[in-house]
């Protein structure tokens, strides 16, 4: 079979149907609208699956015409809260949701990958399993799918993420495979700084967490500056501060949440416990009081070298050596529960630069106005094929 003629083909289908996805994006477990659109599509190609009973995720299996192994790959369909701004004519139907992380364009690439190895599952042995994932975003659908059984008898897995994770200097249609971590493990912190309200003509007679809560914010951006060793690869931010709803009142309370990014498990650990020490400290020396949350959440995704190899070459082999990208300059400090995954079994996650200067789709991911260039797009089909032919054959 020629992989780039038979990908092309379906070129204007997978464009269909990445911009029906994007139109519905749906947030966490709950995803009948993208669901049906994937039932829908499986159905008319005559590729099997079977529904999650506790989100809406999916698995679907091609047979090879003859026993071998099986490897997987990863789509995950969920969105984000965020209010689209890209003004495109397929632009989110959905108030406050947003297709902002491109995994519409995973769902929609995946996809046309299966119709396109069912089509041809007589030329590899083994099995081809397709894992369509909730709660990518919530760190919670790769867990049900593995305690589901989606991982059984499965030897391999892969994963494509697209838009521009891995720095400008790409093309659109680079493809990005790398050995070894190429994303942070990722936790959720939460400060509640308790103060005293008052009016704010008399701030001594209260105790402002307004205050407190930013000198919390800046004792903590120093961990990275003076607590690290340099070229450490860590990273902390604040998402949200609220506080308060009048011009002239001193609230009670604040609230700060945010992410630390870190790929070394020992930094993980110290960062997490001076994230505790700082917020009680400052809190107590201002009079108030502060509680501080840490939640876990997804590891660092480290590729398997033998598989990350599989998968160069293949793509290689159809599209060129300088199709590939084997090596960046900078870490990657995003973060994915295909972590999940790849702490289980051999995984490669991999990624397709659809950012392009030229047509002016620069946003990075999770910006009100990301888009991807939909016309490379069909190199991530391409991707997906080669690897499966090229780990069964």
């Amino acid at each position: 079979m020629n992989i780039v003629s038979e990908c092309k083909a379906y070129e204007k289908e997978l464009i269909e149907l990445r911009r029906a996805l994007h139109k519905v994006p749906e947030i966490g477990g709950a995803l009948p609208k993208t669901r049906k659109i994937v039932c829908e599509y499986l159905d008319e190609i005559g590729v099997p699956y079977r529904l999650n009973p506790e989100d809406d995720g999916l698995v679907a299996d091609i047979v090879g015409g003859r026993e071998g192994k099986t490897i997987a790959f990863r789509a995950d369909m969920d969105a984000l809260h965020v209010q689209e701004e890209t003004g495109l004519d397929f632009a989110s139907e959905i108030p406050g949701q947003m297709h902002g992380c491109g995994h519409d364009a995973h769902t929609a690439t995946l996809l046309i990958a299966a119709k396109i190895l069912n089509e041809n599952k007589e030329h590899f042995r083994g099995r081809v399993r397709l894992l369509f994932q909730s709660g990518e975003e919530t760190g919670s659908g790769a867990k049900i799918m593995i305690g589901l059984g989606a991982l059984e008898g499965v030897d391999a897995i892969c994963a494509m993420h697209v838009g521009n994770l891995a720095g400008d200097d790409h093309r659109a249609g680079d493809l990005i495979v790398l050995p070894g971590p190429v994303t942070a493990g990722k936790d959720k912190f939460t400060f509640t700084v308790f103060g005293q309200g008052t009016h704010s003509a008399f701030p001594e007679r209260g105790v402002d967490p307004i205050l407190i809560g930013a000198r919390i914010v800046n004792a903590c951006e120093e961990i990275s500056a003076r607590e690290l060793p340099a070229g450490t690869r860590a990273v902390i931010s604040f998402g949200t501060f609220q506080a308060g709803e009048d011009h002239n009142t001193i609230p009670k309370t604040a609230v700060l949440k945010g992410s630390t990014r870190v790929q070394d498990d020992d930094i993980r650990d110290f960062i997490g416990g001076r994230l505790v020490a700082i917020g009680e400290s400052i809190a107590t020396a201002f009079r108030g009081q502060c509680r501080v949350e840490v939640k876990k959440g997804s590891r660092t995704v480290f590729n398997d070298e033998k598989l990350s190899l599989c998968v160069q070459d293949a793509v290689a082999k159809v599209l060129g050596e300088d199709a590939v990208v084997k090596k960046i300059s900078s870490a990657l400090m995003g973060s994915d529960d295909f972590a999940n995954y790849s702490s289980k079994i051999p995984g490669v996650y991999f990624f397709l630069h659809t950012n392009n200067k030229e047509k002016n789709i620069v946003k990075t991911n999770h910006n009100p106005g990301f888009d991807v260039d939909e016309e490379v797009l069909w190199k991530g089909v391409v991707a997906y094929v080669a690897t499966a032919l090229n780990y069964l054959k």
